[in-house]
């Protein structure tokens, strides 16, 4: 899978999730050697930056290159603790080769 099914996978995750209310925050996407991390916010708090407006437990997404599988981490601990967690689950050449940066 390359960045642009990847980030469309996401993109449409999100959109069902949030019913349209929320997008995915570009800037923020993390290249990995297996995939992407990408983080969501509501369309209301990037726009207008209202408070109130920001989602809450909206766990960043990982989207496997390989596997095209797509996966919640979680918001109780810090990122890397399930960047960790997953990184564990992957064979060995799956974290050896270069990542593709996002092309938005």
């Amino acid at each position: 899978m390359d960045f642009d099914k990847a980030a469309a996978l996401a993109n449409a995750w999100v959109d069902i999730l949030c019913e349209g209310e929320a997008r995915i925050v570009r800037e923020a996407t993390i290249a990995k050697p297996y995939g992407w991390i990408f983080f969501y916010q509501s369309k209301e708090f990037l726009d207008d930056g209202k408070p109130l407006a920001q989602l809450a437990g909206n766990a960043p997404i990982i989207v496997n290159r390989d596997t095209c599988e797509l996966r919640l981490t979680g918001t109780a601990k810090p990122l890397e603790h399930y960047l960790a967690e997953y990184e564990k689950t992957l064979a060995p050449i799956s974290l050896q080769r270069a990542p593709q940066l996002p092309t938005w």
